[in-house]
């Protein structure tokens, strides 16, 4: 007796369900897709920040570390009108001190002047410092040292020991930069990267009771002629991010001080600020 096996026919997917499937599937890779993304971006933003908060402390730092000697003068109090390097002095002028050791600049046309800059598309203000070197504080802001023949103890005159220091925002391969430019440097050296834009200004105590009264710009400081009134700075700096961050282009408005810089970019930006104390200051006679 023969035994009748019946076999069923194979089935595939249908269109239908083909479609189905692979409609789920595009939608499951678009939301990995998605948050993927999200995550990469917030990972990249993060990182950004944590560089850009990096840059501002090493500009604040190098702002804090050479502003605060100016006017220094040494334990022999030597004379000196007044202790910044002020737009339309006269550019110093390198002398010997003997030894084959030249004083005052390498380079004079690399130090800023103090000077206002309030235009929104500017990179801000510049400040020019000076004070008296000695074997107590002789390296600029470039941290070169000044040779003991052109220091104070030794130099043929006080002024052959003047050190000069200037901090302006200038640019590197298209990336912004707060740069120095020292007595000694052979070139401006930047100091901290991603600094967009500076501005400065200065507390006067103007009745020489030890506390600053009001705060000016550089313009109305000179005006009045009161940069021996000057007892703090007060320094705000803008910092980049160094690649875009946002997925678009945003709108926002950043106020360093009193002047508002408007963008509109991918970039990511911070602001911050710090009141340098201008320790080392003499009492100087308002001269010119």
């Amino acid at each position: 007796m023969q035994t009748k096996q019946c076999f069923k026919a194979q089935q595939g997917f249908s269109l239908v369900e083909l479609i189905t499937a692979s409609v789920l599937s595009l939608v499951l890779v678009a939301g990995v897709a998605t948050i993927y993304m999200g995550s990469r971006q917030t990972y990249n933003a993060r990182d950004e920040l944590s560089t850009m908060q990096e840059n501002a402390r090493s500009a604040i730092n190098a702002l804090t570390k050479h502003l605060e000697h100016t006017g220094y003068t040494t334990s022999a109090h030597l004379p000196l009108a007044k202790p910044f390097y002020v737009q339309g002095d006269p550019v110093p002028v390198s002398k010997s001190c003997g030894g084959g050791a030249n004083s005052l600049v390498i380079n004079p046309a690399d130090l800023a002047q103090t000077a206002d800059d309030d235009t929104a598309s500017g990179t801000g203000d510049t400040i020019g410092v000076l004070f008296y070197a000695d074997a107590a504080l002789g390296v600029d802001c470039s941290n070169e040292v000044v040779p003991p023949s052109c220091q104070a103890q030794e130099a043929p005159h006080p002024e052959y020991s003047r050190v000069y220091n200037s901090f302006y925002v200038g640019e590197v391969g298209g990336m912004p930069n707060l740069f120095c430019a020292g007595s000694r440097s052979s070139a401006a050296t930047p100091v901290a990267e991603g600094v967009e834009a500076i501005q400065l200004a200065y507390g006067l105590d103007q009745n020489d009771d030890g506390t600053v009264d009001t705060y000016l710009d550089a313009t109305a400081v000179k005006a009045a002629n009161r940069w021996y009134q000057v007892r703090t700075i007060k320094a705000a700096v803008l910092v980049r991010s160094r690649d875009p961050v946002f997925n678009a282009a945003e709108a926002r408005s950043y106020t360093l001080l009193e002047t508002t810089y408007n963008r509109n970019d991918r970039y990511q930006r911070t602001v911050h600020t710090a009141v340098i104390y201008l320790r080392n200051l003499a009492v100087y006679d308002g001269g010119a």
